[in-house]
């Protein structure tokens, strides 16, 4: 990262497996993120894309079922004390498998993978209004 004139702050990647019990069944993905953090004049923006694979899923081991997401996150100083803060995010499940119950199963892995991201966000949101509130700067 240094040779390109970052610091390793400034960019970032994280590999890890979660897991949770939905309805008494276990749900387990694995997920690789890469990011960035851009700063200019009153703004920052971080920038942030990954990849999940879905192991296991009601009690099955499953392959096949991929996911790819892009999240960018915007923070501009409108005027001294006012922050803007803009969220985009873009998800793709990709589905290579054949199972009898495909679009039950199909609708409920969205369905857990939204709620999953919905989480994630919110603890984004959490971090920013702390770091916001107490730092005065990300």
């Amino acid at each position: 990262a240094a040779e390109n004139g970052h610091s390793p702050r400034e960019m970032m990647s994280q590999a890890y497996t979660m897991e949770l019990e939905e309805e008494g069944s276990l749900f387990k993905v694995q997920f690789r993120y890469a990011g960035r953090r851009i700063v200019d004049n009153e703004r920052q923006v971080f920038v942030v894309s990954g990849q999940g694979q879905l192991l296991d899923a009601f009690g099955a081991v499953v392959s096949g079922v991929h996911s790819q997401e892009k999240h960018w996150l915007v923070l501009s100083e409108l005027s001294p004390g006012v922050t803007m803060l803009k969220d985009c995010m873009s998800m793709y499940v990709h589905f290579d498998c054949e199972l009898p119950n495909r679009q039950q199963f199909v609708d409920r892995t969205c369905e857990i993978l939204s709620k999953v991201k919905r989480m994630g966000f919110e603890a984004v949101l959490q971090g920013v209004e702390q770091s916001l509130l107490v730092n005065r700067e990300l």
